[in-house]
């Protein structure tokens, strides 16, 4: 720590207390340790975890989609709607997860 003797007052307190390290704790909106889940399936946002991926109209773009990211994922995309893919099956059943409201809660 420096010497402070020449500074006087509240001002020397101030910047006695910028001389002190600080611990930045990055911001969170959602505490991970707070984070409940209603239903297990939640856990896991990837497209093969829901019900039904792997015969979808989905999958075979999640194979070759999935692995690229930012400029590179527009190129394929835009490769992709040239007329050239040919998806699976399309299914009309929903795999969504159904959560139960009540007012008691």
């Amino acid at each position: 720590m420096c010497n402070l003797s020449f500074f006087s007052g509240p001002f020397r307190d101030n910047f006695a207390g910028l001389l002190q390290p600080k611990t930045v704790n990055a911001f969170q909106r959602v505490k991970v340790e707070e984070v409940e889940f209603v239903d297990e399936r939640l856990q896991d946002n990837s497209y093969w975890a829901k019900d039904g991926a792997d015969i979808g109209y989905g999958a075979k773009a999640q194979e070759v989609l999935g692995q690229v990211k930012g400029r590179d994922f527009r190129h394929e995309k835009t490769k992709k709607k040239r007329g050239s893919y040919r998806g699976g099956q399309i299914d009309l059943q929903s795999h969504s997860v159904k959560f139960n409201y009540s007012d008691d809660e």
